[in-house]
């Protein structure tokens, strides 16, 4: 299984699995965003945020399957706002401003029924229902990590805030795991030290000038 690419749907592919990983990250689609075509057990497309959260839930217990007992899965999910349209057939352009057709149809579903307990425009709360849901079901949710977005993607809305990040969880299959941190450390920055024996914070030898405005205490 080594070095192998699985071409096919994960609830079929991860049965395959002959041998045991040790960490899976992975970004399932978004629910309600995109279209990709063709099946209509595609994940994404359930008719409730609960249905969507069950069926990645159930993905997740086969990956839980395939991992070592150290093991770790991180999975990127974002975000998806309510916007409820009656009416069959009804759709939304594309949500890109991409040129190309990157293999996506022009319109995207919207969605045709009315959910109990959400209001036009309402964020729905995905990643959190998933990452509570996950736990629940015997994950150890262990760290919501922000991944920001300094260029992100721009959105035609003029009454919020562009989205500028996503969620990425840390779920551990067991109580202890593997996690190398000496991987990610990075070097720690000198900023000096804050000397006030002038009346002014002051760090000799970083290149700042002292702070304006500190008086001696």
């Amino acid at each position: 299984m080594r070095d192998t690419i699985l071409f096919g749907d994960c609830r079929d592919t991860l049965k395959q699995f002959d041998e045991k990983a040790r960490m899976c990250v992975t970004s399932p689609p978004y629910y309600g965003l995109r279209d990709y075509g063709g099946e209509d057990s595609q994940i994404g497309q359930e008719q409730t945020p609960e249905e969507f959260i069950d069926e990645l839930v159930k993905v997740f217990r086969e990956v839980r399957n395939v991992l070592t007992d150290d093991g770790t899965c991180w999975v990127n999910l974002g975000d998806s706002y309510y916007n409820y349209r009656p009416g069959k057939g009804q759709g939304l352009v594309k949500q890109t401003v991409s040129n190309t057709k990157q293999d996506l149809p022009d319109m995207c579903p919207r969605r045709g029924n009315k959910l109990e307990g959400l209001k036009e425009k309402d964020l729905i709360g995905i990643p959190w229902m998933f990452a509570f849901a996950m736990r629940a079901d015997g994950w150890y949710l262990r760290q919501d990590i922000i991944w920001h977005k300094p260029n992100p993607m721009p959105e035609s809305v003029r009454d919020r805030c562009t989205k500028s990040h996503e969620y990425i969880f840390l779920f551990s299959k067991n109580k202890k795991y593997f996690y190398d941190n000496e991987a990610i450390k990075e070097p720690a920055k000198d900023w000096g030290t804050r000397d006030r024996t002038k009346g002014k914070y002051h760090n000799p030898g970083t290149g700042l000038s002292p702070h304006s405005g500190l008086s001696k205490s």
